[in-house]
C-alpha cells in the first residue's frame, strides 16, 4: 500500500508540473548558484520550480537558469536579476531586467506578446530572439532573428532593430544603432527623424532618402508597426520639404548678399574714378 501511494503521489505530482508548464514559466535548467525572494529572504531557485508573477529571481556568479512555456524561452546568464511579470486577463509577458543578461525565444506564430523592461530601454518583440544587456549606465539590445522595436526611457525617441543589428541606451546619449545593412531610422519623440548624433535630420537628400527608406519597410509591415512607419515616412518628407525650402532661401539671400558686394564694388570704382578725374 505504500508504494502504491508513493506511485500515485508522483503520478500527481508529475501532472502537476505538466499543467504548471503549460501556463507558468518553470526552471528548466540550472547551473550554479540561482536564488528567488521570498518572504523577504533570498532562498535557492530549484530545477522545477514554477516563478510566482512578480517573483524577484537573481543568478550569482557562477549561476545561469532557464525558463520554459511552451515553446518559449527566458535565459538568465550569470549576475542577472529580473521579474518576469503577466498582464492580467491577457497573454503578455513583460521581463523587468534590473541588471545582467537576459536572453529570449519566442513563439514564431504569436511574437507580439513580449517585452523586457530595462532602466534605460524598453524592447518590444517583433521577432523571435533577441539579447538584452543592462549595466549600470546603459542597456543595449542584440537582435539575433527577427525584429526589436526599441523605446529610450530617457529620451523616449524609438528605433526598429532587425536580426545583426543592436541598439543602446543610456542616461546620456540618445539612441544609437549598430550592425549589418542599412541601419533603421531614430524616431524623436515629437515624430521627427533624426540622426544618430540625435540632432535633427537637415539635409534634404537625407531626409529624403530616410522618407524611401521608411515607406518601403511600410510596405512590410501590419498593425501598429506599418502605422508608425506611414507616420515617420511623412514627417521625414516633412523634413525633406522643409530643408529644401530653406537651402532655396539660404541660396536666394546669398545671391542677394552676392549682388549688394559687386554694386558695392562697382560704386567704389567709380568714386574711385572720379577722385582720379579730379
Amino acid at each position: 500500500m505504500l508504494s502504491r501511494a508513493w506511485l500515485i503521489s508522483g503520478l500527481l505530482l508529475g501532472l502537476m508540473v505538466t499543467v504548471a508548464s503549460a501556463d507558468e514559466w518553470v526552471a528548466v535548467k540550472l547551473r550554479g548558484q540561482v536564488v528567488q525572494l521570498v518572504d523577504g529572504h533570498w532562498l535557492p531557485l530549484q530545477r522545477g520550480d514554477v516563478v510566482s508573477d512578480d517573483r524577484v529571481v537573481r543568478t550569482l556568479k557562477n549561476g545561469r537558469v532557464e525558463f520554459h512555456r511552451d515553446a518559449e524561452v527566458i535565459t538568465l546568464g550569470p549576475q542577472t536579476q529580473i521579474q518576469i511579470v503577466e498582464k492580467t486577463g491577457q497573454r503578455f509577458t513583460t521581463v523587468i531586467e534590473q541588471f545582467g543578461e537576459v536572453a529570449i525565444e519566442a513563439e514564431v506564430q504569436n511574437v507580439q506578446h513580449f517585452a523586457v523592461q530595462t532602466p534605460f530601454m524598453a524592447a518590444v518583440v517583433k521577432g523571435t530572439m533577441f539579447v538584452v544587456r543592462s549595466g549600470k549606465d546603459y542597456s543595449n539590445v542584440e537582435v539575433l532573428r527577427g525584429h526589436v522595436a526599441v523605446e529610450s526611457e530617457v529620451t523616449h525617441s524609438t528605433t526598429l532593430v532587425s536580426a545583426g543589428q543592436s541598439a543602446t541606451a543610456s542616461n546620456k546619449a540618445e539612441l544609437r544603432v549598430q550592425g549589418e545593412g542599412d541601419l533603421p531610422p531614430i524616431i524623436a519623440a515629437n515624430g521627427k527623424v533624426i540622426s544618430e548624433d540625435g540632432q535633427p535630420v537637415v539635409s534634404a537628400a537625407d531626409a529624403a532618402a530616410l522618407a524611401k527608406q521608411l515607406k518601403e519597410a511600410a510596405k512590410h509591415a501590419t498593425g501598429d508597426e506599418k502605422k508608425a512607419l506611414e507616420k515617420a515616412a511623412k514627417e521625414a518628407e516633412k523634413e525633406a520639404d522643409k530643408a529644401e525650402k530653406e537651402s532655396e532661401k539660404a541660396a536666394k539671400e546669398e545671391a542677394k548678399d552676392a549682388e549688394k558686394e559687386e554694386k558695392a564694388a562697382d560704386k567704389g570704382d567709380k568714386d574711385s574714378g572720379k577722385k582720379g578725374d579730379k
